[in-house]
Order: C-alpha cells, then sequence, then structure tokens
C-alpha cells in the first residue's frame, strides 16, 4: 500500500520550483535541481507531479489561488470604476510584495505547456471580464473584446510594477497614471 502523500513535501516542491524558476527560469531548471532544493529525492517529486509540466500547471493554479485569496473583500456592487479600480491596485501591491511569483507567472503564461483548465479564469479575471463586457453593453467602455481588454489591462499594470521597481520613490504617481491611461483607453474620457 502506498504511503499518503505530505502536504508540506508537496508545498516544498512547489515553492522551491518557484524560487528556481525566478531565479533560472523554466527552461534553464531540470527537476532534479527542483528535488534538491525541495530537500526530496527526485523519483519523490514524480510522486507528487507525474511529468515537470504537470508541476508547471499546478504551480499556475496555484498562484492564481493567491490572488483570489486576495480578492475576498471585492465590492461586488459598485460601479465599474471602483471595481477596476479595486484589480488594479490588488494587483500591484501583490506583484510588488512578491516580485518572484509575478516573474514566475510571466513565464508559466509565455511557456505554452500550460493545460486549459490551469488557463481557466480566476475571481480577478472573471471580474474583470464582466466588467468589461457589462461597461461595453452600457456604452461606458469601448465596444472590444472582454479578452482583450484584460490582456491590456495585464500588460499596463504588469509594464507599471516593473517601473515601480525601478523608480520607488515614483510608486504613488505611477499607479495613478497607469490607471489613468487603462482607464481612458476604456473609456476613451
Amino acid at each position: 500500500m502506498a504511503r499518503p502523500k505530505s502536504d508540506s513535501k508537496r508545498k516544498a516542491i512547489l515553492e522551491a520550483s518557484m524560487d528556481l524558476f525566478a531565479a533560472r527560469g523554466i527552461g534553464h531548471t531540470p527537476t532534479s535541481a527542483i528535488s534538491a532544493a525541495a530537500g526530496i529525492a527526485e523519483g519523490t517529486l514524480f510522486t507528487y507531479f507525474k511529468t515537470k509540466d504537470e508541476l508547471l500547471n499546478e504551480l499556475y493554479r496555484e498562484l492564481r489561488k493567491e490572488m483570489d485569496q486576495e480578492m475576498g473583500d471585492y465590492p461586488f456592487a459598485a460601479d465599474a470604476y471602483i471595481r477596476l479600480r479595486y484589480v488594479w491596485d490588488r494587483y500591484l501591491s501583490l506583484a510588488m510584495r512578491f516580485p518572484k511569483r509575478l516573474k514566475v507567472l510571466q513565464q508559466l503564461r509565455a511557456s505554452g505547456r500550460l493545460l486549459k483548465d490551469a488557463e481557466a479564469p480566476n475571481t480577478a479575471i472573471m471580474e474583470l471580464l464582466h466588467t468589461t463586457k457589462e461597461a461595453a453593453k452600457t456604452g461606458g467602455f469601448h465596444a472590444a473584446s472582454a479578452e482583450l481588454l484584460v490582456l491590456l489591462f495585464r500588460a499596463q499594470a504588469e509594464a507599471t510594477v516593473e517601473f515601480i521597481g525601478a523608480h520607488r520613490d515614483l510608486e504613488v504617481e505611477s499607479r495613478e497614471l497607469g490607471f489613468t491611461l487603462i482607464w481612458r483607453g476604456l473609456t476613451g474620457a
């Protein structure tokens, strides 16, 4: 009979993966390095994740769950401006608090190795989609694909985080300008 899997080992594998992916990149991080960093045998890694791709997908899901947890007090009843601003501020704050996580999320999205279920929208993305679709119907936003607007939103947020990382003294102004550009782009106002 197989031993039950340890949640602490699973977490150690995911943390080691994230640290190494952030430092070396996904393509330059063999499973042997992940196992060593997690303090387990390489065969043990494959007990938890059958393939490296399965590990990548699970790490992506976990990172997105963290974002969902940050959305616990999302202002569902507020107007589009307040809802988008809420997501903007939370996204920037998380990305600045956990820059490695953002770096790994970007790599995972660009890897071409994520399964469709791993890419399924999380709460933040669902709310962005809902808000942009709702506002486009009422004439509040440009009538563009909601998915495109979400990608533009994320790109602007990530560019803003990158700039703030290099210019900490300009954080307040950069947050405001970044959101203003997004809002004006969406509304034409």
